[in-house]
């Protein structure tokens, strides 16, 4: 096990009491660096950016608000996001970090925005002045009125008026930060998450993953997710290391751009959804490869939906010759209710690799593959972290067995913002997983599940049979069923198109499809359909909505490219049965 790291040093505190402390032991080690336009940006010391958050508080903290009240973050991944994050937490007040307008996505934006508004009711929002106009026009409703500031504003204030130190008492029982979730189903929900189980959380993680002020984190992940905000700002906080931050934009743009940044940088530590190390694998040319010196990342955690073993294969062997380790690429497993990790793995704790029997999985049984046997690879999401417990049900399972993942420990949060707080030490996931060899398997959600004819077809079983279709964006798809008034339930499997240069035609793609869930899982789906990349709904850590994509497809509001009319009767399949 990885030895207590930078942990020793923090028994206590919060975020900006972390900062304050580097402040004046390491005033001129650097905290932050800016990623801008393909180039190492601007940097702030340790002492330089507390000085930024001490100046932030007096004009974050106005005469109306009071401890408690909550601030919206509509900001970007830079310094101005993490300077009012701190301040916020410093001045008593509540985050609520939200997402940032995209111009491809813009009523998605506002509808979300203006959902959490209603639901956390806030003091104030702050954004830029560049996104003001969209922040005001998706609030200009009825008691969806806090005042609206922006970080150009906050910034005149306190060059015109610097204050003194931040506001003292704060509980560690008090509300650091809500971070609002949908999951793969359901509505967004706001995760309390105080600063007693934000510091566990860090000190877990400093501890397991051997951190020190020596590392250096790079992340693309936009800071409002759990991933990014954790790993991105409140970690290097923690144990006092470099945090490179990257516009999310420029990792969509060219996924190699992300190496790039690991590179220049000599990031030691980095953090990402399956899709984005797919994602690098696939479109990071040899010419960019030749350009990349990988040696210095020693952990490249995988989280946020099921790691698959074709993808950590894929990724270690595309990136040998730039020096990437074998064992370097760490599943993890977490969840924002869990201030981010479960379990994870390291190169000292590598996952397993298990091939299963795919029937028995379906079955709900865990059985080895024998021969002639079609078979599922899963991967291992790792250990539990110190402190922290994981069952499979809400009794003694026998290892093997199938059923809802629980997890207790000092991370998990105090609830729902607007909820009762959490009675029972033990928090259901809504994960499927199991246990083996004393490590987690994650399956995937337990309402993504496609049952069908009395079996039981996991995610992870759709999107391995899927994986390298020519056409197909890898890991955005989701099969379910639709309930028919006179007949049995109709199959039906959405994907993602790919834009890559010569995809075949969307027919011949979706007859690829048809063939790999027949041969593969006995699985006969009645209609493919093909939309275009970034349509898919998926929760902010990449995973796709089964249920939320169901409901648009029956309503009839997805955007369908292929085909023009959707079937609505079973097609004839060629009889491709397995032996």
């Amino acid at each position: 096990m990885p030895s207590d790291g930078g942990a020793a040093a923090h028994r206590a505190g919060t975020a900006a009491g972390w900062l304050r402390r580097h402040a004046r032991r390491r005033p001129d080690a650097i905290a932050l660096t800016r990623w801008d336009e393909g180039r190492i940006g601007d940097r702030l010391t340790f002492a330089e950016l507390a000085r930024l958050v001490d100046t932030t508080v007096p004009a974050l903290c106005r005469p109306d608000t009071v401890p408690g009240d909550r601030v919206v973050l509509v900001l970007p991944n830079d310094e101005a996001f993490t300077t009012v994050l701190l301040a916020a937490l410093a001045g008593g007040l509540v985050a609520v970090p939200t997402p940032v307008p995209r111009t491809t996505r813009a009523e998605a934006f506002e509808q979300g925005l203006r959902a959490i508004v209603l639901d956390c009711r806030p003091a104030l929002v702050v954004t830029t002045e560049a996104w003001r106009d969209t922040v005001r026009r998706a609030l200009d409703g009825p008691a969806t009125r806090p005042g609206i500031t922006t970080w150009e504003e906050l910034r005149a204030e306190a060059t015109a008026a610097p204050g003194g130190p931040p506001r003292a008492g704060v509980s560690p029982h008090a509300p650091a930060f809500l971070q609002y979730t949908s999951g793969s189903t359901g509505s967004p929900r706001g995760v309390v998450v105080n600063h007693r189980a934000l510091l566990a959380s860090c000190r877990q993680a400093a501890s397991f993953y051997d951190e020190s002020p020596a590392d250096v984190a790079v992340t693309w992940v936009p800071l409002h997710h759990d991933m990014g905000l954790i790993t991105g700002v409140l970690r290097p906080l923690f144990t006092g290391y470099e945090s490179v931050l990257m516009p999310p934009e420029r990792f969509a743009r060219r996924p190699a751009e992300w190496l790039s940044a690991l590179t220049a940088c000599r990031g030691t530590l980095s953090s990402a959804p399956d899709f984005a190390y797919d994602l690098c694998a696939r479109k990071t040319t040899d010419a960019e490869a030749a350009t990349l010196d990988l040696r210095a990342w020693r952990v490249a955690r995988s989280a946020g939906e099921v790691v698959r073993a074709a993808t950590a294969e894929r990724f270690t062997a595309r990136f040998a010759s730039a020096g990437f380790r074998a064992g370097g690429l760490c599943p993890s497993y977490g969840m924002a209710e869990a201030t981010l990790t479960v379990t994870g793995t390291t190169p000292a704790v590598p996952p397993l690799r298990l091939a299963v029997s795919a029937e028995a999985l379906r079955a709900g049984r865990v059985a080895p593959a024998g021969p002639g046997v079609p078979s599922v690879v899963l991967l291992s999401s790792g250990v539990p972290l110190a402190r922290t417990r994981v069952r499979v049900g809400t009794g003694r399972a026998a290892e093997g067995s199938v059923g809802e993942i629980h997890v207790r420990g000092p991370q998990l949060s105090a609830g729902y913002w607007g909820a009762p707080a959490r009675r029972s030490p033990w928090h259901a996931t809504g994960d499927l997983g199991f246990l083996h060899g004393g490590q987690l398997f994650v399956l995937g959600r337990t309402d993504d599940v496609l049952v069908h004819h009395g079996r039981n077809f996991h995610p992870v079983d759709i999107l391995t049979a899927c994986a390298d279709v020519p056409g197909l964006r890898p890991g955005r798809c989701a099969a379910f069923a639709v309930p028919e008034k006179d007949s049995a339930d109709r199959l039906c499997l959405v994907a993602e198109s790919s834009d890559a240069p010569g995809a075949p035609p969307p027919d011949q793609v979706a007859a690829q499809v048809r063939r790999r869930l027949a041969r593969g899982l006995g699985l006969y789906v009645s209609e493919v359909a093909l939309l275009p990349k970034g349509t898919l709904p998926v929760t902010t850590s990449g995973k796709v909505r089964v249920s939320e994509t169901r409901r648009r497809f029956e309503q009839g509001a997805l955007p369908v490219l292929w085909p023009e009319a959707p079937r609505r009767a079973p097609v004839e399949y060629e009889r491709e049965r397995t032996p």
